[in-house]
């Protein structure tokens, strides 16, 4: 009895152990809805540095080019500026105009980036290193009647970015009208276009490939929210992969962990706080997952095969207030709850690895061969794509080299069937910093194939 015991314990921390590998640096925002602060949980550490940096109880935070935003929102109104290797000490804090209310930010280069406002109209251009305004993009074109757009996440595509305008009427208890994708060329800094949503009221937006997954939970029990597949090349919606009613709640949040695979956070009519498995490619919602407070869960990240949850406990049991962190591909509950002093509210991970394994829509026979085809455009400025098939289920890695045989990024890493897929790099290095002009190479590997292909950047 006390043999087989012993053997599962370690059996539970080999498995422990290896899916808690590869970790990336975590900063958790935390809040009492009074107060806000931050705790920092470094890889491998099993307890988290609390109480670094005193910030808005309802904040935000990004991780772009290796530095950290924190995004203060009504309230404060401005944005903090932090090195991942000294998240206490600021290295700036900029104000985005008072009563704006900063929703997110998206750093184009060094020296530009955008900053979507949700009481205003006009969406910041900003220098991040110092919050110095460059100018405005006016989006009033997208407001309704009480004048605002209320525009709110912020992604980019190659040369495009798309702001999410959620268009709640104000005038009437906030009801949410029809929502859209404004598009911004970020070379003119002009609207170029737009794409009406087939879900209101959109939270989470998530670039996978040439792909936008929108997140939509239109009106507190209405059912007519959903998961929404946006074709940045058509500049169409596809459609609700999957819909509430699936769900069987209000979708407050979505998270991917590969082109199809992921996590929606779903409130029900009595505001129980839950989160399931959702595939987009076959809508499916799979069971709740185990040993969740209930309560509210403000915050979900990814990070490689961690699942990170910021449960913020329930009235009846306070104590089930922490980060928790799960197996992303099981769901089997791994550490947790991991004390952050105040509650956690927002999990940054400090990796900005992006989803970038996208399965092809290509005709039903599954190729024969593990293959790497060429990048295009190549040449590239923005963003390279490289198709590549996988014969055989398994564990499939492409990373970016240099001309010295230096890893400059992982593109790919996660178990893959077979099939055809596509991956995009965008000439960032693991730090998330834009490499210099010259020629990389894309090598796959899976199994005992190897492939590989060269790519040349100009910028």
């Amino acid at each position: 009895m006390h043999r087989t015991r012993s053997i599962l314990m370690i059996a539970l921390m080999v498995f422990t152990t290896a899916n808690l590998s590869a970790q990336s640096d975590l900063l958790i925002l935390t809040s009492d809805f009074a107060t806000g602060s931050m705790a920092y949980l470094p890889s491998g550490a099993t307890t988290a540095q609390v109480n670094l940096l005193g910030i808005h109880s309802d904040a935000v935070g990004y991780f772009q080019d290796g530095r950290i935003y924190i995004v203060n929102r009504l309230g404060q109104d401005n944005i903090i500026l932090l090195d991942p290797a000294d998240v206490a000490t600021p290295i700036a804090q900029f104000s985005v105009g008072n009563g704006s209310n900063p929703r997110d930010i998206e750093v184009l280069s060094p020296g530009k980036a955008y900053v979507s406002r949700y009481e205003s109209s006009d969406l910041l251009v900003v220098d991040p290193r110092d919050g110095t305004e460059i100018g405005v993009i006016d989006l009033s074109a997208y407001a309704d009647a009480d004048g605002l757009p209320e525009m709110d996440q912020i992604v980019r595509v190659g040369d495009l970015v798309y702001v999410s305008c959620q268009r709640l009427d104000r005038d009437a208890g906030f009801v949410p009208g029809d929502a859209v994708l404004v598009i911004i060329d970020i070379v003119s800094d002009a609207v170029v276009g737009d794409i009406a949503l087939s879900a209101a009221n959109p939270n989470s937006v998530i670039v996978v490939g040439e792909r936008i997954v929108v997140s939509g939970s239109a009106g507190f029990g209405d059912r007519a929210g959903g998961i929404d597949i946006i074709d940045t090349r058509s500049a169409t919606s596809l459609g609700l992969a999957i819909t509430e009613t699936q769900l069987g709640g209000d979708l407050n949040y979505l998270v991917l962990r590969t082109s199809n695979a992921g996590f929606a956070i779903v409130l029900d009519e009595n505001f129980a706080n839950s989160i399931v498995p959702v595939d987009l490619a076959t809508g499916s919602v799979g069971t709740p997952l185990e040993g969740l407070s209930g309560g509210y869960i403000a915050s979900v990240a990814i990070d490689g095969n961690r699942l990170l949850i910021g449960d913020q406990g329930s009235f009846t049991d306070p104590s089930s207030a922490g980060l928790k962190i799960y197996d992303a591909t099981t769901g089997v509950l791994l550490q947790g709850p991991i004390d952050t002093g105040l509650p956690p509210n927002y999990i940054v991970v400090l990796n900005q690895a992006p989803i970038t394994a996208v399965r092809e829509e290509r005709s039903a026979a599954l190729p024969v061969d593990t293959a790497l085809g060429a990048g295009y455009p190549n040449p590239f400025n923005a963003t390279v794509r490289a198709p590549f098939d996988v014969a055989v289920d398994g564990y499939v890695e492409m990373h970016v080299y240099d001309l010295l045989g230096r890893r400059v990024q992982t593109l790919v890493a996660e178990h893959l069937s077979p099939g055809g897929y596509s991956a995009t790099w965008n000439g960032t290095d693991a730090a998330g910093h834009t490499v210099a002009n010259g020629t990389y190479f894309l090598r796959l590997a899976t199994g005992a194939d190897r492939a590989m292909t060269k790519v040349m950047l100009l910028k």
